[in-house]
């Protein structure tokens, strides 16, 4: 069971799913219901029976306010006693909360530069307006300052609109993209699984 920091869109869970072959994937868009969390575990179980031995559950944080990450990974576990084990993880956590590498070291360091510069240059100014109000950050290569009260803006936006959400036509390509290989007759009465 992933939890996908991805505030109010599923885009990045969905997408995350497909990339890993994931079971079920939960999202904003489609709010679960209890019985669709155990119709995926007892798909899981199946799974796991007919001998493969893993499964990757992936729910957006938003997905639903009452079914949260340790309700669903509790779930699993209760539906799967004895037949699979359960590790939660919340991906976005993780991503925040580990040591830094040398490259966030650097990075660092670089913010750290062009903030002085900026605050030299803003201090000789005698007003300031809510445009001087930045953060400092990377858009594509550059290092940029993006005014506050562009983030606030950005940030309404990030409610998805019908017209932004055609990714959605790719979630039922989920549990296609999970199931086992196939199986063929490779001789009478001898069965091989297709090699990758």
């Amino acid at each position: 069971s992933s939890g996908i920091n991805a505030e109010y869109g599923g885009y990045l869970t969905v997408m995350s799913g497909i990339a890993c072959g994931a079971d079920a994937v939960y999202i904003p868009e489609h709010p679960v219901k209890i019985d669709e969390l155990q119709a995926d575990a007892s798909k899981v179980i199946d799974k796991m029976e007919r001998g493969v031995h893993r499964g990757i559950i992936m729910r957006n944080e938003y997905s639903s306010p009452n079914y949260k990450n340790d309700f669903v990974a509790a779930l699993y576990a209760e539906e799967g006693a004895g037949k699979y084990v359960v590790r939660n993880n919340i991906l976005g956590h993780i991503q925040q909360g580990y040591s830094p590498s040398p490259f966030d070291r650097c990075m660092a360091a670089q913010f750290a530069s062009k903030v002085y510069r900026n605050l030299e240059k803003r201090l000789v100014q005698e007003s300031f307006t809510a445009e001087d109000v930045v953060v400092v950050g990377v858009i594509g290569s550059n290092t940029l300052f993006t005014p506050v009260t562009k983030l606030e803006m950005d940030k309404e936006r990030r409610v998805p609109t019908k017209s932004s959400l055609r990714w959605l036509e790719l979630k039922p390509l989920i549990p296609i993209l999970s199931l086992p290989p196939p199986i063929v007759k490779t001789e009478v009465g001898q069965e091989d699984k297709i090699k990758d």
